[in-house]
């Protein structure tokens, strides 16, 4: 199976989490995705390194989700970033149906709201740095992660999507 990266907009990622970026007219726009939705939960903050993904396609072989938090990525360089999201099926493993591809503009984030499923968020412009914001429960079970039977390849650029 193969799917096309595509630009992505706040409605085409709002079914996974929320686009952060302020094309508002006010100086700050507000986010819904909340962090601490369990009593047990601390919030973490660290900085990933991303190499760059040089290829003009990559294979989803494994994805992650996060059962009791939502995760944010904040990239510190302005380059493009890949954001590949599945929601979760009936056994609780990735619906590749709904599995989407998006390319970030350079200045844009993402928010994973809890149990969504993703692939490692990817720099497409070189290496970057990314803040990485996370509720974490300290008893090991805060990342699931779920290898895929069969991979699906995600084309980033003069791709065409098909089954």
């Amino acid at each position: 199976m193969q799917i096309a990266a595509e630009p992505i907009s706040v409605e085409s990622f709002a079914a996974y989490g929320e686009l952060l970026e302020n094309k508002t007219d006010q100086r700050r726009n507000d986010f819904a995705v909340q962090f601490a939705t369990y009593p047990d939960i601390a919030p973490q903050l660290w900085v990933n390194r991303l190499p760059r993904c040089s290829e003009t396609a990559v294979l989803i072989d494994v994805m992650e989700n996060h059962p009791y938090s939502a995760q944010t990525f904040v990239p510190m360089q302005s380059g493009r970033c890949l954001v590949v999201v599945a929601l979760g099926g009936a056994d609780g493993k990735p619906d590749l149906s709904t599995l989407r591809a998006f390319v970030t503009a350079g200045g844009q984030g993402v928010s994973y709201l809890p149990k969504v499923w993703h692939y490692t968020f990817s720099s497409l412009d070189g290496p970057n740095e990314v803040v990485v914001i996370m509720g974490n429960t300290g008893r090991g079970d805060d990342t699931v992660i779920e290898h895929i039977s069969r991979p699906v390849e995600v084309i980033l650029s003069g791709g065409h999507q098909h089954g």
